[in-house]
C-alpha cells in the first residue's frame, strides 16, 4: 500500500509541475489551457479511478487504463527531464550575460517553442520504443561446450525470459511471443523465470494458458522460477504453467535424452534454497555431461561457475527496459545483459521479451535468444 500512495505522490506531483509549465506558457491562450486543463485533469481522474477500483473495472477498460497511465508517465519523467535541462541551460546563460532570468520575461514565442519542442522530441523517442516493444528481435550465440552428450553433436535452444503476462501484457502479446518462438523450430524451449507477472486473474480471464499451450519442441519446455511467481498466488501461478506444458523446475534437474542436464534454481526469494553445488550433488548430476542452469537473477555469477555449470542463464534486469535504466542495471550486476564467459562457464542475461509497466523499449530491446550448442 505504501509503494501505491508514493507512486500516486509522485505521479500526481510531475502533473502538476508539467501543467504549470504549459499554463505559463500558454498565459495569453485561453483555449490552449482550456484544452491543457481537460488532458491533465483527465488523466488524474482515470489514474485515481484505476488505482482504487481497478478489480471492478472491465479487463479491456482496466488494461487501457493501465497502458495509458504508464506511458503518461514515462513521458512526464522524460519531457520534465528535458524541460529542467533547457530552464538550467537558459538560466546559467542569462547569469553570464547579466540579464533577467525570470521565467515570466521570456518571450512569448520562446516560451511556446521550449514547451512543444520537448513534447515532440519524446513523442518520437516512446513512439520508437514502443515498435521495439512490439518486435522483439532473435539473438543468435553459438556456444561449444567440451563434453560429450551421448549421440548428439549439438542442440538448439530457444531462451525466454521476463514474459509478464497480466495487466499489460495480454493475450494478442502472449500470441505473438509464442509465434515468435514457435517459427524458430528450436529443440530445447528454457524459460529463465517471471512467466506470470503479478495477479493470475487476467491470465485466467483471458485465458492465455491456451497460448502457452502451443509451446512444444522435442526435448521439452522448462523454466526456474521468477521473483514474479512469487508475488501473489504462486501456487496456483506454477500449477497453471505445469498445466500449460511448462515444466518448473524449482531447486530440481532433469537429464534431457540421456544427452545433457537442465537444472533449474528456485528464485531468490526463497530464502531456503539451495547452493548450486549443493543442488547438484542432491539431484545426482553427473558433471561429466554439460549442465545448464536457470537462474532467474544474475545477483552471484560466481555460484554457478564454481559449482562447474556449463551454461548459466538468467533474466530479471530487463537491462532497465527505459533509459537511463540501462545504465543503473550495468552498474549494479556484473553482466546486466549479453553474453559473458566467466571461467569455463557461458553465461547469458536476457534482456527479456516482455517487461514491467510502460510498454517500451528504449535503449534496450525485447528479445529472445536462439542459442545453439555444440558438443565436443
Amino acid at each position: 500500500m505504501r509503494a501505491l500512495i508514493n507512486a500516486f505522490i509522485a505521479h500526481v506531483t510531475l502533473n502538476i509541475l508539467v501543467f504549470l509549465k504549459g499554463w505559463h506558457a500558454f498565459d495569453e491562450k485561453k483555449w490552449a489551457r482550456i484544452i491543457l486543463s481537460l488532458i491533465f485533469g483527465t488523466e488524474l481522474l482515470a489514474y485515481a479511478f484505476g488505482l482504487l477500483f481497478y478489480r471492478l473495472i472491465p479487463d479491456p477498460i482496466n488494461q487501457f487504463i493501465r497502458v495509458m497511465g504508464t506511458s503518461w508517465m514515462l513521458f512526464l519523467l522524460y519531457a520534465s527531464g528535458l524541460w529542467l535541462l533547457i530552464d538550467l541551460t537558459y538560466l546559467i546563460l542569462r547569469k553570464i550575460q547579466r540579464k533577467s532570468w525570470r521565467f515570466k520575461d521570456r518571450s512569448r514565442q520562446y516560451k511556446t517553442i521550449t514547451f512543444l519542442a520537448p513534447i515532440l522530441i519524446v513523442a518520437g523517442i516512446m513512439i520508437h520504443g514502443h515498435y521495439k516493444f512490439l518486435h522483439p528481435v532473435v539473438q543468435q550465440l553459438p556456444v561449444t561446450i567440451h563434453k560429450e552428450a551421448g549421440n548428439m553433436d549439438s542442440v538448439r535452444i530457444a531462451v525466454v525470459g521476463d514474459l509478464h503476462l497480466g495487466w499489460m501484457i495480454n493475450r494478442e502479446h502472449t500470441r505473438r511471443f509464442v509465434d515468435l518462438i514457435m517459427a524458430q523450430e528450436p529443440d530445447l524451449i528454457l524459460f529463465v523465470g517471471d512467466i506470470i507477472d503479478a495477479q493470475i486473474d487476467p491470465v485466467l480471464e483471458q485465458r492465455m494458458d491456451e497460448e502457452l499451450a502451443r509451446l512444444s519442441a522435442p526435448l521439452g519446455v522448462f523454466s526456474c522460477t521468477g521473483n514474479h511467481e512469487y508475488r501473489y498466488e504462486a501456487e496456483e501461478k506454477i500449477q497453471l504453467l505445469n498445466d500449460a506444458g511448462i515444466t518448473l523446475l524449482r531447486d530440481s534437474a532433469v537429464l534431457i535424452d540421456s544427452a545433457f542436464y537442465v537444472v533449474g534454481r528456485e528464485d531468490r526469494v526463497i530464502l531456503n534454497r539451495k547452493p548450486v553445488g549443493k543442488l547438484l550433488a542432491a539431484q545426482g548430476v553427473e558433471m561429466t555431461k554439460p549442465v545448464i542452469v536457470l537462474n532467474h537473477t544474475p545477483d552471484h555469477l560466481k555460484e554457478e561457475v564454481d559449482a562447474g555449470a556449463d551454461i548459466a542463464l538468467y533474466g530479471h534486469t530487463h537491462h532497465g527496459q527505459a533509459f537511463p535504466g540501462n545504465i543503473a542495471t550495468q552498474i549494479v550486476f556484473e553482466v546486466a545483459h549479453g553474453y559473458k564467459k566467466k571461467g569455463n562457464t557461458h553465461v547469458y542475461v536476457t534482456s527479456g521479451i516482455g517487461l514491467v509497466g510502460a510498454q517500451y523499449r528504449i535503449g534496450t530491446v525485447s528479445e529472445m535468444v536462439m542459442m545453439t550448442v555444440k558438443f565436443d
